[in-house]
């Protein structure tokens, strides 16, 4: 399942202090995960990818992705087994005019009963 959320970040709107926005999803496995900035950006956006208060992406706790005219996008194997199955996505943008947006998306390979299954029988036999 793919799910997605577009952002409008305000100008001004700091790193020490920065827009979050909470975009649910379902249990299973975030295997792709894409980043986008419309046209304009240049350089003066950056955004982070949370769960839980704990930033997963970029895995480096002090790094950003910055905005930029290429689109951010990787292949992972993240499990998302604990409610909440929610993702928050934190921007910056350093525009002293001008709002800027962003497009982040997640590609989520939902649970099947017998991946379940064998998770249950792991559990039981140790």
């Amino acid at each position: 399942m793919l799910y997605s959320l577009e952002i409008q970040v305000p100008a001004n709107t700091t790193r020490e202090a920065p827009l979050a926005a909470e975009l649910q999803l379902c249990a299973g496995v975030i295997k792709r995960v894409w980043v986008r900035w419309r046209f304009g950006s240049g350089k003066l956006c950056g955004c982070r990818l949370m769960r839980e208060s704990r930033q997963i992406w970029p895995s480096d706790p002090t790094e950003w992705f910055i905005a930029g005219p290429h689109e951010v996008v990787f292949d992972e194997y993240y499990e998302l087994s604990d409610v909440p199955y929610t993702m928050t996505i934190e921007a910056y943008n350093l525009d002293d005019t001008y709002l800027h947006r962003l497009w982040v998306a997640f590609s989520v390979m939902r649970p099947t009963l017998s991946s379940q299954a064998e998770a249950l029988a792991r559990e039981i036999m140790g």
